[in-house]
Parts: structure tokens; C-alpha cells; sequence
């Protein structure tokens, strides 16, 4: 697994690393699965987590495997960032904040966002 908790001024994040799929639906399935895994042992509306996107496409088959996951894990996530979202794929990713109801906010870089995650 990639993916991995990190901290920031003190504060636990889960970051999950999907950058570097490009196409490979099968391993992307693989790294969530993995990541779902570990949200769904936490406590309910505990997880603040930073998901990075950048260099995996964002197919129908990437779109389903992230749907599904935010579903899943919605019960458990407080707060979700994500980078690498540009162009196209940010009115994906807001077909997947919609979709899912988890608060989630698009950012450009990694300190932005974990700035977002551990403010309030």
C-alpha cells in the first residue's frame, strides 16, 4: 500500500496516494480496497484525509472505483482533500462531492490542503 498516515502540526491525516495509476483501473482497485480498509476501522466522522489524484486518469472505471469508495467510507471521514484535480476532471470530482456528501474541497498543492484539513 502506498497510501499512509501522516501528520501535520500534530494532527493525524490519512493520505491516500493514488497518483501514478494513469490507466491501471486494476491497481487503482487494488490501493482503494487497501485505504477503504483502514477508514472503515476508525471511529465514525474521525478521518481527515488527503487524496492525491495527479498522473491517474480519470476513466468511467476510475470514476466507479472512487464513487464506491466514497459511499463506503462516508460514515467515517470528516473532512477529505484532494489534489491533482485540473481541468475536466474537477466537474467529475464535483459529480463525486454530490454524489457521496462527503465534505471535500479541491486543492493545487499538498500544504493547502492540509492546511484546509486541521483548520476549525
Amino acid at each position: 500500500m502506498k497510501s499512509k498516515w501522516i501528520f501535520y502540526k500534530g494532527v493525524k491525516i490519512l493520505f491516500a496516494d493514488y497518483s501514478g495509476f494513469k490507466t491501471d483501473a486494476a491497481a487503482l482497485q487494488i490501493e482503494n480496497d487497501a485505504v477503504d480498509a483502514v477508514v472503515c476501522q476508525q471511529a465514525p466522522c474521525s478521518v481527515l484525509c488527503i487524496s492525491d489524484v495527479r498522473d491517474t486518469v480519470a476513466s468511467s472505471e476510475a470514476m466507479a472505483i472512487i464513487k464506491n469508495s466514497a459511499k463506503r467510507t462516508n460514515p467515517y471521514v470528516r473532512k477529505q482533500a484532494v489534489i491533482g484535480v485540473t481541468g475536466v476532471r474537477r466537474v467529475l470530482a464535483d459529480a463525486v462531492v454530490r454524489f457521496s456528501g462527503q465534505k471535500l474541497s479541491l486543492f493545487d498543492d499538498m500544504e493547502s490542503a492540509q492546511e484546509w484539513l486541521v483548520s476549525e
